[in-house]
């Protein structure tokens, strides 16, 4: 089976083949064609291949999901929200020369290079569909910073994060007794870490807590129910910041430098 349909992004229209037949599949790849595989469970040794995305039916590939393939397939950035001076979306390869050396911090040199970010975008968001992104100034259309959600890093937040669900799970039990107990947290609620960086030619001006806040948002509505950030006890901005979009202080530590660390949690009630 075969099935052609098309989306428009900003006004253009382009084609997106869902296919069956390998053959098919490979010939519109070729010729530059987002395609998406269509599995038939009762055909043995099925091959789908060069297809990344794969749907049961044809009916599960919406807008939505036809944009991103369409994006995926020709790199086009996903915007994951807009503000009224801000666009939050994923990172080019073309952006690499835009970066300010002089605000680059540790682990940033991905960011620099255009060969590192462009397998970057190509590892990160094409399997996990988030990362670090671009906070885009409307009016300017520069890239003044980067932020987004990452696997959190050491055992700090994960040790934590164990001692939060015995908790939740005694405190369930607890209220099991009760005649309306509250509802158990999601077994695939992932936690994921916020993390920003404004450039500082665009500080002290709100863009932090405008481009934060919507990727709280977005994270809390479409990937996990736990974000949490991981914040330098001297950093009293970012402090300010996390508790000012909900954050609460969850469990301090000291980390290898023997500088103190607080971890905080967003509420995503």
């Amino acid at each position: 089976m075969t099935e052609e349909r098309t989306v428009f992004i900003s006004g253009t229209p382009y084609t997106v083949t869902i296919s069956s037949e390998q053959e098919v599949l490979s010939a519109a790849y070729a010729a530059g064609g987002a395609i998406i595989g269509l599995w038939d469970k009762n055909r043995s040794g099925q091959s789908l291949a060069p297809a990344d995305y794969i749907v049961e039916c044809v009916e599960d590939a919406d807008e939505e999901f036809l944009e991103r393939v369409v994006r995926r397939r020709l790199h086009m950035p996903w915007i994951i929200a807009e503000t009224e001076r801000l666009v939050i979306r994923e990172f080019t390869a073309e952006d690499a020369a835009h970066m300010i050396p002089e605000d680059a911090g540790p682990g940033d040199e991905i960011f620099h290079s255009r060969e590192k970010l462009t397998a970057y975008i190509d590892s990160q968001y094409r399997f996990f569909e988030y990362g670090i992104w671009a906070v885009v100034e409307k009016e300017s259309k520069a890239v003044i910073g980067k932020a987004g959600l990452f696997q959190p890093a050491g055992g700090f937040l994960n040790a934590e994060i164990q001692q939060t669900e015995i908790r939740q799970a005694e405190v369930q039990q607890t209220e099991s007794q009760q005649a309306e107990p509250s509802p158990p947290q999601k077994k695939e609620d992932t936690p994921l870490e916020l993390g920003y960086h404004i450039f500082t030619p665009w500080r002290r001006s709100g863009y932090a807590k405008e481009a934060c806040r919507e990727i709280l948002n977005y994270g809390t509505g479409r990937l996990t129910g736990r974000i949490c950030a991981v914040i330098e006890e001297g950093n009293t901005a970012s402090i300010r910041l996390a508790e000012s979009l909900g954050f609460r202080l969850t469990a301090q530590k000291c980390s290898e430098s023997a500088e103190l660390l607080y971890l905080y949690e967003a509420s995503c009630s």
